[in-house]
């Protein structure tokens, strides 16, 4: 029994790695595209459809629409699969990872809809510290 356990966490806890750097390379790809505001949201304690959100910004629907697609193309790389078409047309982008959700917004829609203030009791993912450094 103590072996299926420790697999058993074993199994989740590569899971919840995945899912986590799966977040972190979203976050980068936006931030190569010029998001802005990017965070992410720890969700996993809070809600069990998802374990990640990755929410960011942009100034129009041309911007987003690039956003959107190299998050696709990063995730695609490291076995990320995108469970939904994305409405492209729309203020609010969503690509459905599993446990990792994308959102992309206008600026106003992020200010009305405000994820991070629906889900302030999520803990935030460090995650520019895995920006590479400009070299001078």
């Amino acid at each position: 029994m103590d072996t299926i356990e420790k697999s058993g966490k074993t199994a989740t806890s590569d899971l919840d790695s995945k899912n986590r750097e799966l977040a972190i390379l979203a976050a980068l790809a936006m931030h190569d595209q010029r998001a802005e505001d990017i965070l992410i949201l720890d969700l996993r304690e809070l809600i069990d459809y998802a374990n990640y959100f990755v929410i960011g910004s942009a100034s129009s629907l041309t911007r987003m629409r690039g956003i959107i697609r190299r998050v696709e193309k990063s995730l695609a790389k490291h076995g990320g699969k995108r469970l939904n078409q994305p409405d492209r047309e729309a203020a609010w982008i969503l690509a459905d990872f599993g446990d990792v959700l994308v959102h992309i917004f206008d600026s106003q829609a992020r200010e009305f809809y405000w994820l991070e203030d629906l889900w302030g009791d999520a803990p935030r993912v460090e995650w520019e510290n895995r920006i590479p450094r400009k070299e001078s």
